[in-house]
C-alpha cells in the first residue's frame, strides 16, 4: 500500500512524507532534466560544429578535387607532349635508318648493275673477237680454196679466151668487108 502507517487511509504524516518524497523526486527529476537540456544543448552545439566542419571539409574536398583535376590535366598535357616528341624523334630515327638502308641497297644495286654491265661488255667483246677470228679463219680458208681453184680455172679461162679469140678471127675472115653486125 505504500503507506508509512498501517491505517487504511492516509494520514497527514504519511501525506507529508509522500509530499516530501515527491518533492525530492521532483527535484531529482528537475536536475536530471536540466542535465539532459545541457547535454542536448552541448550535443546540438557539437552537431552544429560538426556540420560546419563537414561543410568546410566538403568545400576543401571540392577545391582539392578541382585542383587535382587541373593538375592531372596539366600532367596529361605534358605527358602527351613528351610522347609526341618521343614519337617524332623515333619517327625521324626510323626514317633516317630507312634512308641509310635504301642508300646501301641502292649502292649494292648499282654495283651489281656495274658488274653485270662489265660482264656483258666482256662477253660481247669476247663474242666479237671470236666472230672476228672466225671470219678471219673463214676468209683464210676461202682465200686458200680460191687460190687452189684459181690455178685450174686460170688455165680453163685462158683456153676459153683463146677459143673465143679464134672464133672471132674466123668470123671476121668469113664476114664480107663492109658488113657489120646490126
Amino acid at each position: 500500500m505504500g503507506h508509512c502507517c498501517s491505517k487504511p487511509y492516509r494520514c497527514l504524516q504519511c501525506l507529508d512524507h509522500t509530499n516530501e518524497s515527491a518533492l525530492v523526486k521532483e527535484k531529482e527529476l528537475s536536475i536530471e532534466l536540466a542535465n539532459i537540456r545541457d547535454e542536448v544543448a552541448f550535443n546540438a552545439a557539437k552537431c552544429e560544429k560538426l556540420q560546419k566542419e563537414k561543410e568546410e571539409l566538403e568545400l576543401r574536398f571540392e577545391e582539392e578535387l578541382q585542383r587535382l583535376g587541373w593538375q592531372q590535366q596539366a600532367e596529361l598535357q605534358e605527358l602527351q607532349e613528351r610522347l609526341q616528341l618521343q614519337f617524332q624523334a623515333e619517327t625521324a630515327r626510323l626514317q633516317e635508318e630507312h634512308q641509310g638502308q635504301l642508300l646501301r641497297i641502292r649502292c649494292q644495286h648499282e654495283e651489281q648493275v656495274e658488274d653485270i654491265t662489265t660482264s656483258h661488255e666482256t662477253a660481247l667483246l669476247e663474242m666479237e673477237n671470236n666472230h672476228t677470228v672466225a671470219i678471219a679463219i673463214l676468209q683464210d680458208d676461202h682465200d686458200h680454196k680460191v687460190q687452189d681453184c684459181a690455178g685450174p680455172l686460170s688455165a680453163l679461162g685462158r683456153r676459153y679466151e683463146e677459143s673465143e679469140a679464134g672464133v672471132r678471127d674466123e668470123e671476121s675472115a668469113n664476114t664480107p668487108a663492109g658488113k657489120e653486125d646490126c
